[in-house]
């Protein structure tokens, strides 16, 4: 199952959301959030706007965002409820995911052999997958040079098998 995650939160405190409103940031910021294909858009006003010369647009701009635009306005009263917010925001995501995802899934994701050990020795000499697949890439399809890459270039930290069961993991035929 491939999964994307499909949310984005712009977080605006009331003094930047009025600056933003005042020099336009505001309508093309929304905009590249509108086009950016993500599908749960979280516009978060952080402060009470009733503390702002610009009371009336602040609200506005709120009410336009979260009816017209769709988006899901959520407001904190300042720094520390946006953290606490965040952390609500990640608690829901990471169940909302967890609820697409069937348990078996989620059972036996280990790549066999590999120990925690393997796992480090394979992050210092290649820390993206990219890195790794350019690594496999670069031996032009030699399967066996490619089975056996991790266990030459880890001096043997990388068993062999896991250096087979890895490539298997990260090329598959």
């Amino acid at each position: 199952m491939n999964t994307r995650l499909d949310f984005i939160v712009e977080r605006k405190n009331i003094d930047d959301l009025r600056c933003s409103i005042r020099d336009n940031r505001y309508k093309d910021q929304k905009l590249r959030l509108l086009r950016c294909g993500l599908k749960k858009l979280i516009y978060l006003v952080e402060g009470d706007p009733n503390s702002s010369e610009a009371a009336e647009s602040i609200k506005t701009a709120c009410f336009t965002t979260e009816v017209l635009e769709g988006f899901d306005v959520q407001r904190t009263s300042g720094l520390s409820d946006t953290l606490k917010k965040y952390g609500h925001l990640t608690q829901a995501i990471t169940q909302y995911y967890k609820s697409l995802i069937p348990e078996e899934h989620c059972k036996d994701t280990r790549v066999p052999q590999v120990t925690e050990e393997i796992a480090i020795a394979v992050l210092d000499l290649y820390p993206t997958l990219l890195s790794l697949a350019r690594a496999y890439s670069l031996l032009e399809g030699d399967v066996a040079a490619q089975e056996d890459m991790l266990r030459k270039q880890s001096r043997n930290v990388v068993s062999a098998v896991a250096s087979r069961n890895i490539f298997q993991l990260v090329w598959g035929n």
